[in-house]
């Protein structure tokens, strides 16, 4: 993630790309604690989701800007895809601790 984001920062017009990519590394570092720290599946659904829609949108900004910085984001995507799916099928096998946060 890091050496597409150096490979986008060093070219003309890639502020919109940047500031995408900082947004996505903000909900990455707040999904983690969230999620594995006070249990918080369904606020971390949330937060994953829109950590889901910022990589798409950096990785395709990043493919406007340099091709190569485009591709080496897409297995993130799929990570995230992955992580994503775990949050909700975790949501699911845990009904009753939801309802413990249901205030979040």
């Amino acid at each position: 993630m890091s050496w597409a984001a150096a490979r986008v920062a060093v070219a003309e017009g890639s502020g919109i790309a940047l500031a995408l990519w900082a947004l996505q590394i903000a909900l990455n570092t707040l999904w983690t604690p969230i999620f594995f720290g006070p249990h918080r599946m369904r606020t971390g659904l949330v937060i994953i989701a829109l950590l889901w829609a910022s990589v798409i949108a950096t990785t395709l900004a990043f493919f406007q800007i340099d091709t190569l910085a485009g591709v080496m984001s897409v297995p993130y995507v799929a990570w995230v895809s992955v992580a994503a799916c775990l949050n909700y099928s975790i949501l699911q096998l845990n009904p009753g601790r939801v309802s413990a946060n249901s205030a979040s």
